[in-house]
This record gives C-alpha cells, sequence and structure tokens, in this order.
C-alpha cells in the first residue's frame, strides 16, 4: 500500500515539474514576443541607428597638411559620398550617418549622428536643415545642437530652409501630386498645400512670408515649366507664369525679381511674374553659382573642346560671355566681384564681367570647392583641404 502511494506521489511531482517547466517555457515566450513586438513598433527609432555603423571620418590630421599645414586635409574614411555647406563660418560636412561641424582651421567643433538612410544637407545663416529623401524625416540642428526634429505623414521629395528658419517640405500624396508643408523657426506648421502640379524647386522670398514654386510639365514634346508665387498668408496663389521651355533646375529671389535657370536657357521674372528677359545657352550647363543677385554658369562644349562662362547681374540681366580654352573645368564660384573656376589646371580667377585671369592654385586632385570667408575648401574623392584666399 505505501508503495503504491509513493509511486502516486512521484507521477504527481513529475506531473508538476512538467507543468512548471511548460508554464516557464510559455512565460519565456510571452516575454520573447513583448520585446519583438516592442522592437517593430519602435522600428523607426532603433533601426536607422544601426544604417552606416563604421562610416566615419578618420582622425584629423594634426600636423603635415600638403596645402594649409595644421588640420588639414580632412581624411574621408571609404571614400563614401558626403555633402558639405557654409554653417554661418563653420564647415558642416554631412556623412551617411553623421553630422560634423569644423571650425575653418579644421577643428572638429561637434558631431552627431543623423540616422537618416539618405540624407541629404542644406544650409542657411546659422542653421543646417538634414532631411531624408525618400523617407519621412527631417531635422534642423545649428552648430551647438539638435534643434527640433520632425516627422511628416508622407515620404520627402525635398525641402528647403529660408533665411530666417523657415523650413519647406515637399512630400508625396496619396490624392494630389505633392503636397508643400511650411514650418516657422520653432518647427510649428504655418501653411499646407495640396498641389496638382509636379513641383521640382522652392526658393523663399526675402522675408521668408511667401516662397516660388517651379513646376514642370510637358507640353508639344517638350518639357516646359512654370512658377507659381505663394503667400503663407492665403490659400489663394498670387499667380502663375507662362510656361517656358526648359526643364527648371533651380529659381533664387532677389528684390530685383526671380531667376529661373534651366537646362537649356535662363529666363528673368518680375515679382508679378512677368517674363522679362531669357538667355539661350551657348553649349551643355556644367555647373552654377548663385550670390547675392549675381549668377555665374559653367558651359563645356565637348565637340570643339571649348568651355564658357557667363555671368549675368541681376540689376541690368545682361549676360556676359566669355570663352576660354580647357575642357576640363567642371566647377565654378562666385566670390565678391571675381569669379572662380576649377579644372585639372587648378583654380583659375576671372573678374565677373570677363578678363583679369590670374592662376591662384595648381592643386588639380579635387572636384569642387566651396568659399567661407577668407578660404577655399578644396573637395576631393577621399580628402578636404584648404588653402587661403582674400581675393
Amino acid at each position: 500500500m505505501e508503495k503504491n502511494i509513493k509511486d502516486v506521489d512521484i507521477v504527481i511531482l513529475r506531473r508538476r515539474r512538467k507543468r512548471r517547466r511548460q508554464m516557464a517555457k510559455f512565460i519565456a515566450f510571452i516575454l520573447l514576443a513583448s520585446i519583438i513586438f516592442g522592437l517593430y513598433v519602435k522600428r523607426d527609432v532603433w533601426f536607422p541607428k544601426l544604417e552606416g555603423i563604421g562610416s566615419r571620418f578618420q582622425s584629423v590630421k594634426s600636423s603635415g597638411g600638403e596645402l594649409s599645414g595644421e588640420n588639414f586635409p580632412l581624411n574621408i574614411s571609404g571614400g563614401i559620398d558626403y555633402q558639405v555647406g557654409n554653417l554661418n563660418g563653420y564647415l558642416a560636412i554631412l556623412s551617411d550617418a553623421y553630422i560634423y561641424i569644423y571650425t575653418e582651421d579644421g577643428e572638429l567643433y561637434e558631431e552627431r549622428q543623423h540616422a537618416y538612410a539618405n540624407a541629404m544637407l542644406q544650409t542657411s545663416g546659422k542653421k543646417a536643415l538634414i532631411y531624408e529623401s525618400g523617407g519621412n524625416k527631417f531635422r534642423i540642428d545649428n552648430k551647438r545642437k539638435n534643434l527640433y526634429t520632425k516627422k511628416m505623414e508622407q515620404n520627402i521629395i525635398f525641402a528647403r530652409i529660408s533665411e530666417n528658419g523657415n523650413v519647406a517640405v515637399i512630400t508625396t500624396s496619396d490624392t494630389y501630386i505633392c503636397k508643400l508643408t511650411v514650418f516657422d523657426d520653432s518647427g510649428e506648421e504655418i501653411y499646407s498645400r495640396n498641389c496638382v502640379e509636379r513641383v521640382i524647386d522652392l526658393t523663399f522670398n526675402e522675408d521668408g512670408t511667401g516662397c516660388i514654386l517651379a513646376t514642370s510639365d510637358a507640353a508639344d514634346g517638350e518639357i516646359i515649366s512654370k512658377i507659381i508665387s505663394v503667400s503663407f498668408d492665403s490659400k489663394k496663389d498670387k499667380w502663375t507664369s507662362d510656361a517656358l521651355n526648359t526643364m527648371c533646375l533651380k529659381t533664387y529671389y532677389d528684390r530685383n525679381g526671380i531667376l529661373v535657370l534651366g537646362d537649356t536657357k535662363c529666363a528673368y521674372y518680375s515679382n508679378n511674374g512677368e517674363l522679362l528677359t531669357s538667355y539661350d545657352y551657348p553649349s551643355s550647363l556644367v555647373d552654377w553659382d548663385y550670390r547675392d543677385g549675381k549668377i555665374a554658369m559653367l558651359f563645356e562644349n565637348e565637340i570643339k573642346r571649348q568651355n564658357y562662362f557667363t555671368t549675368i547681374d541681376s540689376e541690368k540681366r545682361e549676360p556676359n560671355q566669355n570663352e576660354f580654352s580647357n575642357s576640363s573645368a567642371n566647377c565654378i564660384r562666385i566670390s565678391g566681384g571675381q569669379v572662380l573656376i576649377l579644372s585639372k589646371e587648378g583654380i583659375i580667377k576671372y573678374d565677373f564681367n570677363g578678363g583679369g585671369e590670374k592662376n591662384i592654385s595648381s592643386e588639380s586632385a579635387y572636384e569642387k570647392f566651396i568659399l567661407i570667408d577668407n578660404y577655399i575648401f578644396l573637395l576631393g574623392y577621399d580628402r578636404i583641404d584648404r588653402i587661403e584666399y582674400k581675393g
């Protein structure tokens, strides 16, 4: 009898142990499922942070700079794509994972991770706009910190920032071709517009209270562009221009009117949308620069192996075309009353209206350059260097 009782007790204990093991496995499964579900819900927060890990700039050289000494050149690890901008006298460098801010002397002032899959950089004054092209997030930074971050309902096509800190974002739309949303300098939404036009560029007016939208379409087998004037305190458009038979690449606004830069011509419009003048390009457009109402355009005729640059001031709107024998020029910048052109032979300086040719650098291993105060920052595939320039 006692033996039977002991056998029953053993069976009961085994059943209890089995139930405890099953319960422990069930609880562990529930906890694991909860963790996985939580990670899935928060995937937009943590997953982008994994992208670009290890893709960072190498340390800045402290000596032995080839051109400027000091901390230059800055070495770009792995030859990753990068973008640069002038952040109120600081050099902003955007990589695939980080935003770096350097002083003019090459000292690293700040670095922050942006965690955007396809990040784009725009700078204006003291602020930098970083947005995720094809994603739905953007952020505003200054040299010290991130000011705010926004998440849009739809994917971002492109975004722009004004001098007063307003941000305009063009996104996709389920019911329209695209949508424009404008935020003030604190990140509060102040305007929105559902667009039935294909918006390809945007420029703010001088005080940031409105903007010019550039749109593209096709008519009679040609690509055409129009511009639309928008005020942020009204739901009605102020005016729409007539069609211009070119593909708009960029628009600019100053006190003298609006410049539409196309792929085959450029045109000036009044502040009321009236076409004032246009300029047909002599050959293929290679590069351009716009500064304080002045534009400089670089052209190349591949057949003749000839380069041209044309300058126009928005006050007179008269083109000055200049020809020079260099088939390798690829970058043009305006500096005061001069034009600087980078080619395989180095950087050559010209007067804004032509003439006054002077070689200011023989460096040729660079693709682009930007000007910040009294320095030229040379942008190469895997490094950034600096030379002094006082005009």
